[in-house]
């Protein structure tokens, strides 16, 4: 980190702030927002702390959307963007691993940065008083620590998910979690279990997307994957693990790419289990599905077969299962020292093989063919004869795409049948 940093606030929040100011009351930049724009990182999101109440920020500005008011939450809309106003509060009792029981609003700024999860993310700023920094979250940036503000077994009993930002942020900024901070997450790692999978699989995704994705073996040696993801828990517990972490460090980042990787020793059906838990979108669970199962297939090195595999698994497969079995093949030669030319050279001939098909534009979906069903019903096909027959059709066109012709087809279906 630069030793002179420089927080530059952006005109709008700089804006609501000396509103804010202009009423006598107090308002700061905070958070995610001044640790970024100390690491000389442009921040996401600029979110805006106060001793001003809910209906006091309403009434200063034209537009605000009602957010979260009862936590003290308002968005103030500048032209189409909208800011995050919060009151500083004080949280009663958490019941549920997330929630407060109930919220008191405060007019002191550290009692609104106290409640805040590390120390790195408990800092302020604005232009009239400068930095505050209550927690030193200064010096653990300076020294790439994570560390909760406070107790961390409070702060982890108060929201159970933060015991994955620890991590988290660990993985994306290569810092190490602090002693009495990763003492506090494997004590209380079973009641993740309270967390919505939509949260955790928020977590874990920007920790596999991060410039250090082996950091997700960080999950399973705390305790955090034992008692809500078995199948990674033990996929990075077994002997195979040093194998997916060298492969998620070889990898792109692709967040497809990455899952696989992480799956990669695992079943498509337990890949495909797992993933539906996490509540993840279709397409990354049917693209990382197949992935991994393809990675399991050899796939020989002439057209026909490659062109077979593009119609199993699509076009976008190809070029990404390369990625990872090189990344598979990178990886054993990280752990052995032992580099494995042949198989590099396997996997470059499929890729050029696999380059050439698709820009030529061979057929090798049923779409593709020159001929449809309605030319197999006037042939005088019906029923199931109509899709065997372009199966069986497209058998031939992807060992010869020079037969995908209209005429052609027609003169081999009697061939076929």
């Amino acid at each position: 980190m630069p030793a002179n940093y420089h927080i530059d606030i952006p005109k709008d929040v700089r804006k609501i702030i000396n509103t804010i100011e202009e009423h006598g009351l107090q308002a700061y930049a905070v958070g995610g927002c001044i640790r970024d724009s100390i690491l000389g990182r442009t921040p996401d999101d600029w979110d805006i702390t106060t001793s001003a109440l809910p209906a006091q920020v309403k009434s200063f500005f034209k537009r605000t959307i009602d957010t979260g008011i009862a936590h003290g939450t308002v968005t103030v809309m500048i032209d189409k963007t909208g800011y995050e106003v919060t009151t500083y509060r004080i949280d009663g009792e958490y019941e549920d691993g997330r929630h407060p029981k109930s919220v008191e609003f405060s007019v002191r700024l550290v009692d609104d940065l106290c409640r805040r999860d590390f120390t790195i993310n408990a800092m302020a700023y604005n232009d009239t008083d400068g930095f505050v920094d209550e927690f030193n979250g200064l010096d653990d940036l300076n020294a790439g620590i994570i560390r909760c503000v406070g107790d961390p077994e409070q702060r982890f009993t108060e929201d159970a998910l933060r015991m994955m930002r620890a991590i988290r942020f660990s993985a994306q900024l290569g810092f190490t979690i602090h002693s009495d901070t990763w003492n506090a997450v494997r004590k209380l790692a079973p009641t993740i279990s309270r967390i919505s999978m939509e949260r955790i699989h928020v977590e874990l995704g920007k920790t596999l997307m991060s410039s250090n994705p082996d950091y997700v073996s960080q999950y399973s040696e705390a305790g955090l994957f034992e008692p809500i993801l078995p199948v990674i828990d033990n996929a990075l517990k077994s002997r195979y693990s040093r194998k997916i972490l060298a492969t998620l460090r070889q990898v792109p980042d692709n967040i497809y790419l990455r899952y696989a990787a992480l799956f990669s020793t695992s079943s498509k059906e337990e890949t495909s289990r797992t993933l539906r838990d996490l509540k993840l979108d279709n397409k990354t669970i049917d693209t990382v599905s197949k992935l991994v199962e393809l990675s399991k297939i050899d796939i020989e090195e002439t057209e026909p077969a490659v062109r077979t595999a593009l119609n199993h698994y699509g076009r976008d497969f190809l070029p990404l299962w390369s990625e990872l079995m090189m990344a598979g093949v990178h990886a054993s030669e990280e752990i052995t020292g032992i580099s494995n030319p042949g198989k590099t050279r396997h996997l470059l001939t499929l890729a050029r093989l696999a380059k050439d098909i698709l820009e030529r534009g061979d057929c090798f979906t049923i779409k593709d063919l020159d001929i449809s069903g309605n030319d197999l019903i006037e042939y005088g096909l019906s029923g199931h004869e109509i899709g065997e027959t372009l199966k069986a059709l497209l058998d031939v066109v992807i060992e010869n795409p020079k037969l995908n012709d209209k005429a052609t087809l027609i003169a081999l279906i009697e061939h076929i049948k």
